[in-house]
C-alpha cells in the first residue's frame, strides 16, 4: 500500500513537471541517442559532438527544469542499435518511425508524434510528372539516395529494377550529382533537403521539387523511449511533448532550422 501512494505520488508530481528529489538522484541521467552523421537537421553534429538541430533541441527542452541531465551520446547509427539491443544504455531517447521500427522491442514511442514527413525529388528534368502518381512515373531513372537509409517502396523499386538506385555518402554529393545532370534526381525528406540545400554551393537554377509521397507515402517521427525506463519519467516526457505541441514550441523549434525561403528558382511545395 505505502508503494502504491509512492507511485501515485510521483505520477502526480510528474504532472507539474517536478520530479522527487530521490529519483532525480537515483535517475539522474536520460542518455539522448545522436547518429553520427547524416541526419541533419534532425540531429545536428560538428567535431563529432552534438550541437543541437530540431529533435535535439526538442528533447532538451523536454527534460530542461527537471533535475535530470541529458547525455548526448553521439554513435554510429549500426552501432546505436546493437548497443540498445544489448541493453547497455539505461534509461536511453532516441527518435525513430514504426516503419522503420529501429529498436524493435526495446522501445515504446511517445503517445504524441514530433512531425510528419514528406519525401521529394529534386531534379532538373523538366519531363518527370509532379505529383508522381506511381512508381512507373520514375521507371528506368537513376535517383539518388543516402546510403544505409531506408525508402520503403522505392527500395522495393530499385530491388526489382524498376529505378536505377544511386547510393551517396552525403548530401552534398546528391546535390552535386543533380545539379550536373548525372542523376535524374534526388529523393529525400522535404526539411531535409531544404536544409542542406541552404550550404550547398552549386548551382540550383535548374532544380525543382517533385512530390513522391505517392511512392513514399508520409510518415510522422517520434520520440522512442527506454521500455524499461521508470513509469513516471515517460509519463513526463509524454506531457511536455503535448505541452510543447499545444504552445507552438515545436514550430517554433521547427523553423530555427528549415528555412521559409529557399533558392528562388526552385519550384516547391509546401509542407515537411
Amino acid at each position: 500500500m505505502i508503494r502504491l501512494f509512492q507511485v501515485l505520488g510521483l505520477a502526480a508530481m510528474v504532472g507539474w513537471g517536478v520530479l522527487p528529489a530521490a529519483l532525480v538522484a537515483q535517475e539522474l541521467q536520460v542518455n539522448y541517442l545522436v547518429v553520427d552523421s547524416k541526419v541533419g537537421p534532425f540531429q545536428i553534429i560538428q567535431d563529432d559532438r552534438s550541437s543541437g538541430g530540431i529533435i535535439s533541441d526538442i528533447v532538451d527542452e523536454i527534460f530542461r527544469g527537471t533535475g535530470y541531465t541529458v547525455e548526448h551520446l553521439v554513435r554510429p547509427v549500426n552501432r546505436l542499435t546493437r548497443d540498445v539491443a544489448d541493453q547497455t544504455y539505461p534509461n536511453w531517447v532516441a527518435f525513430d518511425a514504426p516503419v522503420w521500427h529501429s529498436f524493435g522491442d526495446e522501445g515504446e514511442y511517445a503517445s504524441v508524434p514530433l512531425f510528419e514527413t514528406r519525401h521529394v525529388m529534386l531534379t532538373c528534368r523538366t519531363d518527370i510528372p509532379n505529383p508522381v502518381d506511381s512508381v512507373r512515373d520514375l521507371e528506368s531513372l537513376s535517383i539518388a539516395t543516402l546510403r544505409g537509409f531506408k525508402y520503403l517502396q522505392l527500395d522495393e523499386a530499385a530491388a526489382n529494377d524498376i529505378i536505377r538506385p544511386v547510393p551517396v555518402d552525403n548530401f552534398n554529393a546528391g546535390l552535386t550529382l543533380v545539379s550536373l545532370g548525372r542523376v535524374d534526381g534526388f529523393v529525400e525528406m522535404q526539411s531535409r533537403l531544404r536544409f542542406h540545400l541552404g550550404g550547398f554551393a552549386g548551382d540550383t537554377r535548374c532544380m525543382r521539387e517533385v512530390d513522391v509521397s505517392a511512392v513514399i507515402p508520409n510518415y510522422s517521427l517520434y520520440l522512442a523511449m527506454d521500455r524499461r525506463m521508470p513509469e513516471p519519467v515517460k509519463q513526463l516526457i509524454n506531457d511536455r511533448l503535448r505541452s510543447m505541441r499545444s504552445s507552438g514550441d515545436i514550430d517554433r523549434i521547427w523553423r530555427i532550422y528549415i528555412p521559409d525561403q529557399i533558392p528562388s528558382e526552385i519550384q516547391v511545395k509546401t509542407g515537411h
